[in-house]
């Protein structure tokens, strides 16, 4: 039996193109540098773009910070985040912006995690209680996908009310609530969820440790 060859042309691969979007990222001497890049970029790309064009030495500590002018706030974005959907989130009158510059305790959740979970904050569930310290207890928690409950006191504001209230909050993974009841636990008929009310941040909301900022979500915000 003869075979003859026969080519077989493939279809040609059309390499997959993102869309550009131009930001504006401000540094520490408040001059500002416009660039395109591509939708799908995070913080710790942005940082590496701007450690290469600006020629500065990577010691892992450049930063891209959200500044929020409004609220007074800004906190670090962590490596691993959009840039451009954090972009999305602040609304066409806003004066938020970009900031890269150092941050010397960008990775000090990890290096010193006790630092960000005191103890009088972290609540230890009675399995746990006295088969393992306050530090053994955050190690076991950065290490696996349980979270801690973090407890403390806020003001809340209920919307469309004028006056802000001081409650004992507890964060846990299914949402933050607050307690009617002071101190005590918050669970049955003394606690609420915090949907539909605004928090504020004080000085003397915040215990010792976090006198600075406040960490949520593994996020610092800091007071400006």
């Amino acid at each position: 039996m003869n075979f003859h060859a026969r080519r077989v042309t493939l279809p040609a691969i059309t390499p997959l193109c993102l869309p550009k979007r131009v930001i504006k990222v401000y540094s520490e001497d408040n001059t500002s540098r416009a660039v395109e890049v591509p939708s799908d970029i995070t913080a710790r790309d942005i940082c590496q773009l701007f450690i290469l064009k600006n020629h500065c030495i990577d010691d892992h500590s450049w930063t891209l910070f959200e500044q929020i002018p409004h609220l007074s706030i800004e906190r670090t974005i962590e490596d691993h985040e959009s840039v451009i959907e954090v972009q999305s989130g602040w609304g066409m009158d806003s004066h938020c912006c970009l900031y890269f510059r150092k941050n010397y305790a960008k990775y000090e959740f990890f290096k010193k995690p006790l630092d960000f979970f005191p103890e009088h904050m972290v609540s230890i569930s009675s399995e746990t209680n006295g088969i393992m310290n306050h530090s053994q207890l955050i190690q076991t928690f950065l290490s696996s996908s349980s979270c801690p409950e973090i407890h403390g006191f806020l003001h809340a504001k209920e919307h469309g009310r004028k006056s802000w209230k001081k409650f004992y909050f507890v964060l846990r993974r299914s949402g933050l609530y607050f307690s009617n009841k002071g101190t005590s636990k918050v669970g049955g008929d003394g606690s609420r969820s915090a949907h539909g009310y605004s928090l504020k941040l004080s000085t003397s909301d915040l215990s010792a440790t976090e006198s600075a900022g406040i960490s949520f979500n593994r996020s610092q915000y800091h007071l400006l």
